[in-house]
């Protein structure tokens, strides 16, 4: 049972984590001087339908966030709950990944005639200014997120510049967008199931990933962070320095690999799955299961490509050395693919065992690497 003092401020924050083919919503606890802790967590799937447009897509997504939202209500109000747990969310934190969200790196510079005393304003002013020429002038792209990587004056990463004089100032930054009717129909969701008052941040699933992996290990080499989720794969490609420098995606996910090798084997896609399940812990052999290979590696394919063309375009200074594999499912599949196609990079999974100990977790939750993460970033980003 809790044991908070009604002297302490406790804040209790909600995760909804939208992706392609799912939504999972987290709620935790937040109090000074201790670890957050994970309290309810609850997954409700997008249906797929072949065909359907993107109209479709953002209705079910719209109703998967409601359902979510709902339970994470009557979660907060149960008679079974302890009394120390908050009858109100402070806040709501919206992680989209693809197809709700694109994400760009930018570096952008500045020359000053003398030398002049950079402030907040200065980098504020040229991150807006940047931002209006992304956001398309019919207004249906909102800027929702921006995340400062690095500084330099007069040519010279510098951590603390504030207040300090230079000639130049560059800047690298991180910025995500997304459409108005979609972040809309997600707030207009959560408040029909009852969730009113709270704060609504909207974020990148992939920024804060990489912000969560960069706080957990000290990464040397320059490095991509792969995220296959139901129906697409998002990128992050990040240097030395953990700035990131090219976002990308492409619609092929773990539901596509599912529904390619349930055509090609003609067997339902529970079967494929479970097929799948068998090939990635080497249950299957070239002498007794010769054609479920190759029917899985016709329908990883594409996969494979569509990563390989982003690698291609990332800068050669910075090709990376390491990857980093977020799946929920099948995570031993993409690794096996991804050290086919391109064996000189070493592929690694989400280090699970070494962020345990970021959170603490009510029993029974699910135990994921992305929301220890998310819960690690957006606390970062709100100490900035």
């Amino acid at each position: 049972m809790f044991s908070f003092s009604k002297k302490t401020t406790v804040k209790l924050n909600l995760i909804l984590d939208i992706k392609s083919s799912v939504v999972r919503g987290t709620l935790f606890l937040i109090k000074p001087a201790e670890i957050p802790y994970i309290v309810w967590t609850n997954t409700v799937e997008i249906p797929y339908k072949s065909g359907s447009d993107s109209a479709y897509l953002l209705n079910e997504a719209i109703k998967a966030v409601k359902k979510v939202a709902v339970e994470a209500h009557f979660y907060i109000h149960s008679v079974h709950l302890h009394e120390e747990i908050p009858k109100n969310i402070s806040v709501i934190h919206m992680v989209l990944s693809s197809p709700w969200i694109t994400s760009q790196a930018r570096t952008i510079n500045q020359k000053f005639n003398i030398d002049t005393k950079i402030s907040r304003s200065h980098i504020h002013d040229m991150i807006q200014a940047e931002r209006a020429k992304l956001i398309s002038t019919d207004g249906l792209l909102v800027g929702i997120e921006e995340k400062i990587f690095d500084v330099r004056l007069n040519g010279y990463s510098v951590h603390k510049w504030e207040g300090n004089f230079a000639k130049t100032l560059e800047t690298s930054f991180a910025i995500s967008m997304a459409s108005k009717r979609v972040t809309k129909g997600f707030v207009e969701a959560c408040k029909e199931a009852g969730l009113h008052g709270a704060r609504i941040d909207f974020h990148s699933s992939l920024l804060l990933q990489h912000i969560g992996l960069s706080k957990s290990l000290n990464i040397q080499d320059p490095y991509v962070l792969v995220h296959a989720h139901g129906e697409l794969t998002d990128i992050v490609a990040a240097n030395s320095q953990s700035c990131c420098v090219l976002f990308g995606s492409y619609p092929v996910g773990v539901g596509t690999i599912i529904r390619s090798l349930s055509s090609n084997l003609k067997i339902s896609d529970l079967t494929a799955d479970s097929t799948l399940t068998l090939y990635e812990t080497k249950q299957l052999d070239q002498l007794h299961g010769a054609s479920d290979i190759k029917a899985i590696v016709d329908a990883t394919s594409s996969w494979t490509e569509g990563l390989s063309n982003i690698l291609s375009v990332i800068p050669s200074n910075h090709q990376p050395l390491r990857a980093f594999i977020s799946a929920h499912y099948h995570d031993g599949l993409f690794r096996e693919i991804f050290n086919l196609a391109h064996p000189d990079i070493k592929i690694e999974m989400l280090p699970h065992d070494k962020v345990m100990d970021l959170v603490r977790f009510e029993p029974l939750v699910e135990k994921l690497t992305t929301t220890i993460f998310y819960i690690t970033a957006v606390q970062i980003l709100e100490t900035f």
